[in-house]
């Protein structure tokens, strides 16, 4: 049975950078195929200077706005070359234009809410980093709408031959194995449901059908039992979306510094170029900006694809 479709809404902005996280949607899905694409554009105002009703002003308006028209074709002709040499087909793309009266980031919320969304694909490096990214481009907005609808980061070349799904003893874990089972289903990667652990001091790793005799032993360390729960929930959430059993393996690693850069560090090792973290907020959005590991992901991860939900 085939799975359900998938719709991503990407911002685009006319230069080629915006349209980077093409790239890996179509190593992700072969052909893709079952991937709807929303581009949106948004412009931004008039000048106040236009709202003069004097014929002279208003004939330079009308000259400014068919000029932005025009503009506005050359990006969506642009992108829509670059979808189809990636292998999009003309039918599952639309595009969305509106003036921009907020940051495009609080846009991009709002439009994935009323478009109902799977998630929003955002290139890592829109401006020179992407903490100047989420200043410039409203971090509040971006991290409410992550609530509802994921957001994919994406940086540099990938494979996507390989993903991660971060596992921990909280809820969010679960929601993010749950929605990365779906957008992955349909992907040809292999899917490794990844710990890092006080609790060992040399890695354990195996497929999932050798799960409970992988963990067996590690079970017994200082607070595994809390989070043992959340691996077998989230390799049920993996198939219940359609991932097929024998792409699914299990990997826990010992912590022995910065979390963040452990998981890293192993994808990098492993051949792993995407990678989904699961995050809460008990502390509200600026706990997230300055100290979680999702954080501090975001900030460092280099030819991957990061999806982050909450």
């Amino acid at each position: 049975m085939e799975n359900p479709p998938k719709c991503l809404l990407l911002p685009i902005d006319g230069t080629p950078e915006s349209l980077r996280p093409v790239e890996f949607v179509a190593r992700l899905y072969p052909g893709v195929r079952n991937v709807n694409l929303i581009l949106s554009f948004f412009t931004p105002p008039l000048p106040p200077v236009y709202e003069d009703a004097s014929p002279e002003m208003q004939k330079k308006r009308r000259e400014v706005i068919a000029s932005r028209e025009q503009d506005t074709r050359r990006v969506f002709s642009s992108a829509k070359e670059i979808l189809h040499t990636a292998g999009f087909s003309p039918d599952l793309i639309q595009e969305y234009v509106q003036e921009k009266q907020m940051s495009v980031a609080q846009h991009a919320c709002l439009l994935a809410d009323v478009k109902k969304v799977d998630a929003i694909l955002v290139q890592k490096k829109v401006s020179s980093s992407l903490e100047g990214f989420l200043r410039g481009e409203s971090p509040a907005a971006l991290l409410r709408h992550c609530l509802a609808s994921p957001i994919w980061f994406t940086e540099g070349e990938m494979d996507a031959r390989r993903a991660a799904i971060c596992v921990c003893g909280e809820i969010a874990a679960l929601r993010i194995a749950d929605h990365a089972g779906f957008m992955l289903a349909d992907a040809a990667c292999e899917v490794t449901l990844l710990h890092v652990s006080k609790s060992i001091a040399g890695p354990i790793s195996g497929r999932l059908s050798e799960m409970d005799q992988k963990l067996s032993g590690w079970s017994r360390g200082a607070g595994v039992l809390e989070v043992l729960p959340y691996f077998h929930k989230s390799a049920a959430a993996l198939i219940e979306n359609g991932v097929d059993e024998g792409r699914i393996s299990i990997s826990i690693i010992p912590q022995r510094g910065d979390t963040a850069h452990e998981i890293l560090l192993w994808c990098a090792t492993n051949g792993v170029s995407v990678v989904a973290v699961g995050h809460s907020q008990p502390e509200g959005i600026w706990s997230f900006l300055k100290a979680s590991v999702t954080r501090r992901i975001l900030a460092d991860f280099k030819n991957m694809a990061v999806l982050v939900a909450q």
